[in-house]
């Protein structure tokens, strides 16, 4: 089976039980993203069976890299691993089961990109949590902004009061994305 045959069940899988994740025009588009900006440290908070994480990861097989992805739900953690190994990518992923807002004040890398997918009403606690770690010039992508919009009013504000610039990026009529150029 073809990795892109692996992707779409994988893709159907999460349909058929009702498991959130990114479209497929969306990861298209951060897979792009990675290879233009030649990322080489990414943080993931949040995404259920990692079809994103396995979306960058084979992206940016092609170099040195490393993905730090922190999943809360066990069960999808679980299926996660086994998905990393199908797609032969677990050597540079580090999985961490765990409440985000727990494990990143005690992460020690810093990060060239930024993916959070989680608990929307928490956003802007994510966002403050990691803006220490994030390099200068480098992107953070907040996914769901417009469907969720509601959920992360705490979000709109931080960013006026900080005055950061970001834009919002119509990736697919369900799928829009904030992207913030540090």
């Amino acid at each position: 089976m073809s990795i892109e045959e692996k992707l779409n069940e994988l893709k159907k899988y999460w349909e058929a039980n009702n498991i959130p994740n990114i479209s497929k025009i969306n990861a298209i588009f951060l897979r792009d993203l990675i290879k233009i900006w030649k990322f080489k440290n990414i943080l993931e908070i949040g995404t259920a069976n990692w079809y994103s994480t396995i979306n960058f990861a084979l992206e940016l097989k092609k170099t040195w890299w490393r993905i730090t992805t922190i999943e809360f739900s066990s069960r999808t953690y679980n299926i996660a691993l086994n998905n990393f190994q199908d797609f032969n990518v677990f050597k540079t992923i580090k999985a961490i089961n765990w409440n985000a807002l727990d494990i990143i004040p005690n992460l020690k890398e810093n990060y060239d990109f930024v993916f959070i997918d989680w608990m929307k009403k928490r956003t802007k606690d994510f966002l403050e949590l990691i803006w220490k770690k994030v390099k200068k010039d480098w992107i953070i992508i907040i996914d769901d902004v417009i469907k969720f919009k509601e959920k992360m009013a705490w979000l709109w504000g931080y960013l006026e009061k900080n005055n950061i610039k970001y834009n919002i990026i119509p990736i697919d009529l369900d799928d829009w994305i904030l992207m913030i150029i540090k």
